[in-house]
């Protein structure tokens, strides 16, 4: 597409103009011609029955008379004829002098070249462009006569020709200020929509907190304002969660580096009194949860991936619960487990569980009561602890931090829910 193409308002006025070019040409003909067949087809019907009133009178052997009511322009000359050719009336009255000047074309063949013309037999005339002949032969008393009617519509024609040169003038300066007009016009439609752009192009991922104006005029500026604001809030809240969940997957991930590269120093300082096979089993566990602190991390990037496909399928919750009960090793394990099925992704539903009881395990002072049932149509998986819980100003953020693994099973009486305090 070439560059000067590529702009809304240009293609917009383009496309007006081409359209009202084209239709007012289209009606300027039409209307030329409706005009034209209109005013001739008037012309013509006067010479018809101009034509029939001289035929009746001469059929009824009647005196006749000039043309009462008759348009000026339409009707020239009236002329009756006998059957060999000669001129015997003219309505209006001339003298023969001008009868012969102006000749009326007839009917009647025209001579063959070389032959003489007739005494008083005017020879057929090519007949003008602007000229119409009506003609009819009827009997008379007196013989058979030829009426003929001759209208010389030089009027008519200028008049259309006049209307066609003020349409060829007309048509192109009405298109011309229809595209300046649509030019205009769109340009003032598409001005708030580019201050909105120019706005939108300077935010960037550190002043999410920035918010377009929005125009009060009812209109789709306003709305789409609307949607580019709450957008904005969207992406504001999710810049937020990751800021937040990176600062806590830092904390998360240098607790245990801290605690094995303590376990290491305290250990090589005191070699001859270390025990190693020990060391060795507090390091095998720390590297565990870093293991699964970063596959957690692995999980929740892949997760906001909507193009990777997870294997979805009907499993045993109860029986992944129980998998990962030993994760709680510091303190007493009470269980109530009913025996459930779900729709999901195992590893996804493992590691759930995995995550809630260790929380657990690290938080809880004596006990920890893991409980596995149904509400209703849901699935809910409860790891309750007696440590000194979530401070309130903290809950949203921790149900926040969870609701991204709710999504990993579904309950085959449609819906699932694990709570945890």
């Amino acid at each position: 597409m070439p560059r000067f193409l590529r702009s809304l308002r240009v293609r917009l006025t383009l496309t007006v103009t081409l359209a009202v070019g084209l239709t007012l040409a289209a009606a300027s003909v039409l209307f030329v011609i409706a005009m034209s067949r209109t005013l001739f087809g008037r012309a013509e019907a006067a010479a018809s029955a101009e034509v029939d009133r001289v035929a009746q009178a001469l059929v009824r052997g009647e005196p006749i008379i000039d043309r009462p009511g008759v348009p000026a322009g339409y009707i020239t000359a009236i002329q009756v004829r006998d059957d060999a050719g000669r001129v015997i009336a003219v309505l209006p009255a001339a003298s023969p002098g001008a009868t012969s000047a102006r000749p009326v074309p007839s009917a009647r063949p025209s001579l063959q070249p070389g032959s003489a013309p007739q005494p008083g037999v005017v020879p057929r005339q090519p007949p003008p462009r602007d000229l119409r002949v009506a003609s009819r032969t009827v009997m008379t008393p007196q013989g058979r006569r030829t009426v003929i009617a001759v209208s010389r519509l030089g009027q008519i024609s200028q008049s259309i020709t006049l209307v066609e040169r003020s349409l060829e003038l007309a048509a192109p300066l009405l298109t011309l200020v229809v595209g300046l007009l649509t030019w205009f016009a769109v340009d003032r439609s598409l001005r708030p929509i580019e201050a909105l752009r120019v706005r939108t192009e300077a935010i960037s991922h550190s002043t999410l907190g920035e918010r377009l104006p929005e125009p009060t005029t009812g209109d789709e500026v306003e709305r789409l304002a609307r949607t580019l604001n709450e957008m904005l809030d969207r992406l504001d809240a999710g810049a937020r969660v990751q800021r937040e969940f990176l600062s806590d997957a830092s904390h998360e991930l240098r607790t245990p580096l801290a605690a094995m590269r303590a376990e290491l120093e305290v250990s090589l300082t005191h070699r001859g009194a270390a025990d190693w096979r020990a060391v060795a089993g507090r390091l095998h566990t720390d590297t565990r949860r870093l293991e699964r602190l970063t596959g957690d991390l692995l999980v929740l990037a892949r997760s906001e991936d909507l193009t990777v496909t997870r294997p979805v399928e009907t499993l045993r919750f109860d029986e992944v619960v129980a998998g990962e009960l030993p994760t709680v090793s510091h303190v007493e394990l009470t269980v109530s487990l009913e025996p459930v099925e779900v729709l999901g992704v195992a590893a996804e539903l493992a590691r759930l569980a995995r995550n809630l009881l260790d929380n657990a395990d690290r938080h809880a002072v004596a006990t920890v009561a893991v409980r596995l049932g149904t509400q209703g149509d849901r699935v809910v998986l409860t790891v309750d602890d007696d440590g000194p819980g979530v401070p309130p100003s903290s809950g949203s953020g921790c149900s926040t931090a969870s609701s991204g693994w709710t999504s990993a099973g579904t309950g085959r009486v449609a819906g699932s829910a694990w709570a945890w305090r």
